[in-house]
């Protein structure tokens, strides 16, 4: 018993530090990573014709590979939740649960999904292709930074939906002005409201594809107006994500030395304190590499040196 959770400790530490962890979780992480890429080619090169007719016995067995092996990992993962920190408070069952309703795990389940689902149901190979392009979301595994922009996204959504609702009210009303002004002059372009919105979007995010003009100098003279006043409303949802995104790595990083310094006033780092430490990186997003940073700073602005509990290194 001893022997198989030791097993999925180990299974546990290869699947999550990603890049951060030993040898053997980087080059998993890598060897991850890369098979993740090459699906995302193979997709795009199987839509080209000749390509996809050529080679199709080889993307075919490709995918099964790929499928085979993003399903042992999924029920890998499964397997070792329970070993997160996050879920220690939890019973096995409850932790995996919890962890099958994650979005990571449900972003795992949707990537391998359609080739099951295809067995019993008859998917267009178009849509086939774009569910399979799920693939590539696999990949915030293995890059910290995403889950804190998920994070920050989250957390500035009823911002951003406001954003949005000002963005969109803006859209309709400028979309209705200009019906009413180039329906007469242009009545194949400016057929209906729902026409007029294409080319409020174009105009107000500044793409310009030139496809709908206004060709009625009222009609440009107001355009004027509604370039100028799309530019800083359609920016406004990026620049809140930037700022926020800055201000939750710092509040994080002075979290986690709030941690740390509590932890190590006495000198020794004990391994309930190393537990609670790697557990707020965790959940922090934090790397080790920036785990270590912290604590190296730490002990450089302290003049009593802190001690491993088990090494006895300082």
């Amino acid at each position: 018993m001893d022997k198989a959770l030791t097993t999925r400790k180990k299974v546990y530490d290869i699947l999550e530090h990603g890049f951060d962890g030993s040898s053997t979780s980087r080059l998993f992480s890598g060897f991850i990573v890369l098979l993740i890429i090459l699906n995302v080619s193979a997709i795009i090169l199987e839509s080209y014709k000749p390509i996809g007719e050529m080679y199709h016995q080889e993307f075919l067995l490709f995918n099964i590979f790929s499928v085979v092996v993003f399903t042992l990992e999924y029920f890998a993962r499964i397997w070792v939740s329970v070993e997160s920190p996050l879920s220690e408070c939890s019973g096995p069952t409850k932790s995996r649960v919890k962890y099958l309703l994650s979005p990571v795990s449900l972003i795992d389940l949707l990537a391998i999904a359609p080739f099951y689902l295809s067995f019993i149901f008859a998917i267009d190979l178009r849509y086939l292709r774009m569910l399979r392009m799920i693939r590539l979301l696999k990949l915030t595994h293995y890059f910290k930074g995403l889950h804190l922009f998920i994070d920050v996204f989250k957390k500035e959504l009823p911002s951003i939906g406001a954003a949005i609702i000002i963005m969109s009210v803006l859209v309709i009303m400028s979309a209705s002005v200009m019906y009413g002004l180039e329906h007469e002059a242009q009545p194949d372009v400016f057929d209906s409201i729902p026409s007029a919105i294409w080319w409020s979007v174009v105009t107000m995010t500044t793409v310009g594809y030139g496809d709908v003009i206004p060709v009625t100098f009222l009609g440009k003279f107001i355009s004027i107006f509604i370039m100028l006043l799309g530019v800083g409303i359609v920016a406004l949802p990026a620049a809140m994500l930037a700022a926020k995104f800055g201000d939750e790595l710092r509040t994080r990083k002075q979290l986690l030395e709030r941690e740390v310094a509590n932890a190590l006033k006495d000198g020794i780092i004990t391994s309930e304190e190393q537990a609670a430490i790697e557990k707020l990186s965790q959940s922090t997003g934090i790397t080790s590499q920036e785990l270590e940073h912290v604590i190296l700073n730490y002990n450089r602005h302290n003049s009593k040196p802190v001690k491993c509990e088990h090494c006895g290194k300082t």
